[in-house]
């Protein structure tokens, strides 16, 4: 069973996650500082993981440097060969491996890591998993689609953002974790003129988590599934993976290709242009970007995969539709045809 508490989003999530991490493996360093630990900790997530996760190590006081960015596989997933192979040198090095940050939907590409190998790493190393779901994890919403996050039982601390997938208006994040006692071991302080929860079931969230006023984030999901239920969720994850395959679908027929694998309804893709250099395809994708959103009717961006420039497009809103889907394709083919580097007009499905 999971407990937890309400976050401000993904970043305040994260952090309490490596905040718990820390407070399960150094428990004197609560009190004491890090400095009491005697080596260098450090923890590991994939170089497509969250930003956040950089800022949290920084304000933690174990350093940025602490974080190891592992690489990740031909399909943007953090390697688990590779990251065993991190961890063991830097156990050999004397430092103090303590978490592993697992990724269930990664911003750029909607990859999700293979969270069942990576937790057996963590089994033998004795670290701590977080996995960062803030977008993902509402997958276990839909009983059809809950295996493209298999595994995700088995962290130490999870992050959702309701605010996310699940349509919730901002700001609404989650940590979860199965040591509930660990909640109290890192966050919970003395204060003599709190008064005491009126019942012993009743959480105080002041010694459960970094906030301490707060609004009621709960009220929004709780809300949500009170009028629509769970159901509702089931059905909007399983509508916007359909479109985002179909999607996919046409960008295979098209004057683009598909470049990681897309679990979730995030489309990764890129012009087929092979001939450019890697700078000249940046400024092409750039301009596509720039003709597509330039009306204002619909978003994609450019970014970076594998060290690739890619284009990406996100089916986020419950408001989407497949007419959506169809005038960004028709827009997109139409930005393809000014580069003037397409042989034919992009087939459109």
């Amino acid at each position: 069973a999971f407990n937890g508490t309400f976050t401000s989003g993904g970043n305040e999530a994260n952090f309490s996650g490596l905040a718990l991490a820390l407070a399960a493996k150094f428990p004197e360093s609560i009190d004491d500082g890090i400095a009491m630990i005697g080596a260098k900790p450090v923890a590991y997530a994939s170089a497509e993981s969250h930003h956040s996760l950089d800022k949290s190590a920084g304000l933690l006081g174990i350093g940025r440097k602490a974080l190891r960015r592992v690489a990740v596989n031909d399909d943007a997933q953090l390697d688990p060969g590779k990251l065993e192979k991190v961890i063991s040198e830097d156990l050999a090095a004397e430092r103090i491996a303590f978490c592993v940050v697992a990724t269930a939907g990664t911003t750029n590409s909607g990859t999700v890591d293979d969270l069942v190998a990576i937790s057996e790493v963590c089994r033998r190393h004795n670290l701590w998993l977080h996995v960062d779901g803030a977008y993902g994890a509402a997958a276990i919403f839909s009983d059809k689609h809950r295996d493209l996050v298999r595994g995700i039982e088995r962290a130490d601390s999870l992050t959702i953002d309701p605010h996310k997938w699940l349509a919730v208006p901002f700001a609404a994040g989650v940590i979860l974790t199965c040591h509930p006692e660990i909640l109290h071991r890192a966050f919970s302080v003395a204060a003599p003129y709190m008064p005491k929860a009126a019942e012993a079931t009743l959480p105080d969230n002041s010694r459960v988590s970094v906030q301490w006023t707060r609004r009621m984030n709960s009220l929004k999901l709780w809300l949500t599934l009170r009028v629509h239920g769970r159901k509702a969720y089931e059905e909007l994850i399983d509508r916007q993976l359909r479109l985002a395959a179909s999607f996919a679908v046409w960008v295979r027929n098209s004057d683009f290709e598909i470049t990681v694998p897309h679990p979730l309804p995030i489309v990764t893709f890129r012009l087929k242009a092979p001939d450019l250099s890697a700078q000249e395809l940046t400024a092409v994708h750039n301009r596509i970007v720039d003709d597509v959103t330039r009306d204002g009717q619909r978003w994609i961006s450019e970014t970076i995969v594998n060290g690739h420039s890619v284009l990406r497009m996100m089916v986020i809103s419950y408001l989407t539709e497949k007419r959506h889907l169809e005038a960004l394709q028709t827009a997109l083919a139409k930005a393809a045809q000014k580069t003037g580097l397409c042989k034919q007009p992009s087939l459109r499905i």
